[in-house]
């Protein structure tokens, strides 16, 4: 199957056309240049660079977040876009677990924290259990300060003995940023992989756990509120919690 695919939920931007099992051209950049300048350019160069039409393709995948509230919202609304326009399907997957999967399977199960900086200490993480090409997710993604993320590992797994003796792998495109914190709670138990790591490459994604998803009611997994709703949220205490925290302003 022909396939676009695209991530945009970190500082870097990665997008990939892929024939099957077959990465046929893929191009990553990690810099600050917007990605609503580059993602469209870009995927049309690509196009172009191998012959393909859009019509060639049938299907989309793109990371679902969390990640960057604005570049989230750039890929997944020109992935589904081009699904709708085209009438083809729109697969998704988690940004963490397309970090988990740069993680490379080890001959048995091992246990891996993808995380993503959030700012203020504060980070998107989680927890997944890798098997070959399974992924099992122990923890719900979360959102708060790293360090309590970091006491909440530790109690999971002294609560479950059976993990204690598994490889505990950290990857992600922000890790020196949280480096001390990670060796000061793991110490020597902590596999810490390098920055590059961290960084998605969207032709890898179509070998990872995909789901299909609604093209027209599907929206990115934010994980938390953004920084206008929560300031929003601070000053109408009593209006959020009337409206279960949903963002909406009343005009009459």
């Amino acid at each position: 199957m022909k396939n676009l695919a695209i991530d945009t939920s970190t500082q870097a931007l990665s997008v990939a056309l892929r024939d099957g099992d077959q990465v046929v051209t893929e191009t990553t950049t990690n810099t600050k240049i917007k990605h609503s300048t580059q993602l469209l350019p870009l995927i049309d160069s690509m196009f172009k660079l191998i012959g393909w039409q859009p019509s060639d393709l049938e299907g989309i995948v793109v990371t679902e977040g969390p990640g960057s509230y604005t570049g989230l919202r750039i890929g997944v609304t020109a992935a589904k876009t081009m699904a709708n326009t085209l009438n083809i399907p729109l697969f998704t997957l988690p940004t963490l677990m397309a970090l988990a999967g740069n993680v490379q399977a080890t001959s048995g199960p091992a246990l891996i924290v993808p995380f993503i900086d959030a700012r203020r200490k504060t980070a998107f993480a989680t927890v997944y259990l890798r098997e070959g090409n399974r992924f099992t997710q122990l923890f719900t993604t979360s959102h708060g300060q790293f360090t309590q993320f970091l006491n909440q590992v530790e109690a999971y797994l002294k609560d479950n003995s059976d993990l204690q003796s598994l490889p505990l792998n950290f990857v992600s495109p922000d890790i020196e940023a949280f480096r001390q914190d990670i060796e000061t709670q793991f110490g020597d138990r902590a596999i810490i992989f390098p920055n590059e790591f961290g960084l998605i490459h969207a032709g890898h994604l179509g070998a990872l756990p995909l789901k299909q998803v609604d093209v027209d009611t599907f929206i990115p997994d934010y994980a938390k509120l953004s920084e206008a709703e929560e300031n929003w949220v601070a000053q109408n205490p009593e209006e959020a919690k009337a409206d279960e925290g949903t963002y909406v302003e009343r005009t009459n």
